[in-house]
């Protein structure tokens, strides 16, 4: 599901942008034990690249492949990683709920709070799944249930309302699927987060 003008302010600022350059870059690296040196990582839902560029300059990946359900916001992404090399990223529209990558093609996928979005989310979660090695690692964080279900989120968002998750639940989802957790989940921003790692059994 698109963003609408509300959610597109709140996500595409500097304050956004350092928030994820630094808060949940350290979230993501201490869950992931360490960086992502030298693998080959996905980002589902990459905006406009500022998830792409901590991926690459925060937990060193050694490449990015990202994708966004919006062609604007793929555009503003190639602009802001054109000085790029071609090697380190690649950014396309997307869908996450079908994901056009080869099976076991990736060593992590990163999901910046995507998958709240997606009105099927559990297939987005068999689509993450599909697409990890075995014994590759999902980082993600997430929108509870509750927290889209309050007044603010149901005026001024257009989220899904009907088949959303609690922390707990997304943890069996990801379960069903081979995605077991590295550890308890963190919550953050007074719980309008969840974040946690999981990693793919075989």
């Amino acid at each position: 599901m698109l963003l609408n003008w509300v959610e597109r302010a709140a996500m595409n600022n500097a304050v956004r942008a350092a928030h994820q350059h630094h808060r949940e870059a350290s979230w993501f690296r201490r869950l992931a034990g360490g960086a992502l040196s030298g693998q080959h990582v996905l980002e589902v839902g990459c905006g406009r690249g500022v998830g792409v560029e901590v991926l690459l300059d925060r937990l060193d990946a050694g490449r990015v492949t990202a994708f966004d359900l919006d062609p604007t916001m793929v555009e503003s992404a190639r602009r802001r990683l054109y000085r790029r090399p071609d090697a380190a990223c690649s950014v396309s529209v997307g869908d996450v709920c079908e994901i056009e990558q080869p099976d076991g093609g990736f060593d992590a996928v990163v999901d910046f709070g995507i998958i709240h979005h997606a009105p099927e989310w559990q297939t987005g979660v068999r689509e993450i799944a599909r697409t990890l090695r075995p014994g590759g690692l999902l980082l993600f964080e997430e929108v509870p249930r509750w927290m889209l279900n309050t007044r603010a989120m149901r005026t001024l968002t257009v989220h899904p309302r009907d088949n959303r998750f609690e922390a707990d639940e997304f943890a069996e989802e990801l379960a069903r699927h081979g995605l077991h957790g590295t550890g308890r989940f963190e919550r953050h921003l007074g719980g309008f987060l969840f974040v946690g790692a999981a990693r793919k059994t075989g």
